[in-house]
């Protein structure tokens, strides 16, 4: 898509024709990830054979709408192959992630001097496994025990959204909140390098920023802070998005859990999603929640004009809202992907919702906190499975026209994320 000026254009709205998304298969990755769910911020442990059969099936169905999906580590590992240049500095980087420990001769300098023997899928290996080697010697031997160890493996990377925002003259580089997934934009803005996608800016420290928080609308966007994102990163991306207003969100804490959890609604995404011109989606109690000060760019630079929430902001622009209960918020049900104006690709809820109820009844007998939550949830899905209209066969969908393609992804989301959450966008038109 071309701007007035000439200038490609990525993407404008959320509702725009998609026409290239960038997802990544999980790899061995994953297995870390799922030795220890929690530390590696999953929901819950799951099946990773079904999980990547998932992830297969829902690059199939947006391929066949049409969708070019590019796989992060197929694009990187092509221009290894094609461009010299991109390879040294993959090999760069891979020099500074592989670290050699313990009795230590000259095994690091042999890596270095085998390096250009290393096939491409070697090297991007490196980059999502980060490995130190532990080498103690046996005594009267020339042998070693080895030891592996993974510096926190990238066991996150299949949720494609977060380490960057796409706007349109290219891509905004997050900075990730936490250590858990801090590394991942390393291999991220490798792969859109590799599409000859302009990287425009980098957000700094102390600013974080996450694309699981950004929605854009046109003349305006939405974007979110709170667990993952925080206003210094917003205020370094606004002047950037291409837009004449800027709603900042206070992402809000779940209204049915007394103490803060941030994993409930870690993004604005969570909770809130676009699925056409005008029609949004989302937990209506969490958006009125939701705090916004509206920002204006008064042309050299944004002011704050207006304070109010984001459900009454969304009704403001003309959007009707299609609610979700706390059952279907939690089991993903706004983290669908809008390929076209009315067109989404949704996880399948009610799938979803089964594995989300049990580990809110193991959460509660861990802590009474989260009981109430757990006894709203369960009656609205028992409430929901009698009528026939869990997310997205609602009623209110079905009177705006709006088509869907369901896809089962209820092993990928014991991760903490949805369809949404596991594509970033390459161009919208």
């Amino acid at each position: 898509m071309q701007g007035l000026n000439g200038v490609s254009m990525y993407v404008k709205r959320e509702w725009d024709s998609l026409g290239e998304v960038m997802i990544h298969r999980p790899g061995i990755e994953m297995f870390y990830g799922l030795l220890h769910p929690k530390s590696f911020l999953y929901e819950r442990a799951f099946s990773m054979d079904e999980a990547l059969y998932e992830h297969e099936v829902l690059e199939h169905a947006l391929e066949r709408e049409g969708v070019a999906v590019h796989r992060a580590k197929k694009v990187i590992v092509q221009r290894i192959k094609s461009s010299p240049e991109f390879r040294e500095k993959v090999v760069e980087r891979v020099k500074r992630l592989v670290e050699f420990r313990g009795d230590v001769d000259d095994d690091a300098s042999e890596f270095i001097n085998n390096l250009s023997a290393y096939d491409p899928e070697f090297l991007f290996n490196v980059l999502v496994l980060r490995p130190t080697l532990i080498l103690k010697r046996r005594r009267r031997s020339r042998s070693y025990r080895v030891y592996v160890v993974n510096r926190m493996p990238l066991a996150n990377m299949y949720f494609m959204r977060d380490q960057q925002l796409t706007v349109p003259n290219g891509i905004i580089q997050g900075r990730m909140a936490l250590p858990q997934r801090r590394a991942e934009t390393q291999v991220t803005e490798l792969a859109f390098e590799a599409l000859s996608m302009p990287l425009i800016y980098r957000i700094s420290s102390p600013g974080v920023l996450e694309g699981g928080d950004y929605m854009p609308m046109g003349d305006f966007a939405v974007i979110g802070y709170g667990h993952r994102s925080n206003r210094s990163g917003i205020m370094q991306a606004m002047g950037l998005l291409g837009v004449k207003e800027v709603a900042v969100v206070r992402l809000p804490r779940h209204p049915l859990v007394p103490s803060r959890d941030s994993m409930l609604d870690m993004h604005l995404d969570t909770f809130f999603n676009v699925a056409g011109d005008g029609l949004a989606v989302g937990n209506v109690e969490m958006m009125r929640d939701a705090s916004v000060v509206v920002y204006a760019n008064e042309g050299d630079g944004f002011v704050a004009l207006a304070k109010t929430n984001l459900l009454d902001y969304m009704k403001s622009k003309g959007f009707n809202i299609i609610p979700i209960t706390f059952m279907e918020q939690l089991s993903y049900a706004s983290n669908f992907l809008t390929i076209s104006d009315r067109k989404i690709v949704t996880p399948n809820v009610e799938m979803n919702a089964s594995k989300v109820i049990n580990a809110l009844m193991m959460k509660t007998e861990a802590s009474p906190e989260y009981s109430k939550l757990f006894q709203v949830a369960k009656a609205e899905y028992g409430k929901l499975r009698t009528e026939g209209h869990i997310f997205p066969h609602k009623p209110e969908l079905i009177e705006e026209g709006v088509d869907f393609v369901q896809i089962d992804v209820s092993e990928l989301t014991g991760g903490y994320g949805g369809i949404h959450c596991m594509t970033s966008i390459v161009n919208r038109h």
